[in-house]
């Protein structure tokens, strides 16, 4: 193996590693019984942060939905507040980089605030769902979980690309099961 390889290798295992601790970091920090007041606003700097490593903003975007959820429980979470819109437009942003797998957290996570968050669109959530299940070129992660969200949320608008994946002999084995699944619901 050349030494470029080996150095390649070891930065990608050091940037995962730190990414994990970093999301160790953001799991301690929530668990607190008092949530530092920037808890919110410092993922979505996180996660709008292009410098980051993807595994670091995307654990940026899971906290966001778990900070949503926890704040919710809490029966603190206002839907009108300003620090509610700046949540939401990071997780709507994040899921338009279907490339990656940061838009996967982000669906998600719009998911389940939609149950909640009254400021949720729900067609625009939808719509953003169905296009990625229509994307090809989207990363399998974010495909992926577009495919069991269209399933979950009976997402209509959803069904052509839903029956081209499951026609497509080249699609993935688990993404056709998945949207045969997601089909079944439509039904």
């Amino acid at each position: 193996m050349r030494l470029s390889s080996q150095l390649n290798e070891k930065s990608e295992a050091e940037r995962a590693r730190m990414a994990s601790d970093k999301n160790q970091l953001m799991d301690a920090l929530l668990n607190q019984p008092e949530i530092p007041s920037d808890y919110g606003e410092t993922m979505v700097s996180l996660c709008r942060d292009r410098s980051q490593d993807v595994l670091t903003r995307d654990f940026a975007v899971q906290h966001i939905g778990l900070y949503v959820q926890t704040l919710n429980r809490r029966g603190v979470y206002n839907a009108k507040s300003a620090e509610a819109k700046s949540l939401r437009d990071a997780l709507f942003d994040a899921a338009g980089e279907t490339r990656t797998i940061v838009a996967a957290a982000a669906f998600r996570a719009l998911a389940d605030m939609a149950a909640f968050d009254p400021q949720i669109d729900p067609r625009r959530l939808d719509s953003t769902l169905a296009a990625c299940v229509g994307n090809e070129s989207a990363a399998p992660a974010a495909r992926s979980m577009a495919v069991q969200l269209c399933g979950e949320r009976r997402v209509r608008s959803a069904r052509p690309a839903l029956e081209r994946i499951i026609a497509s002999p080249d699609s993935p084995e688990i993404l056709r099961r998945g949207a045969s699944c997601a089909l079944a619901r439509l039904r």
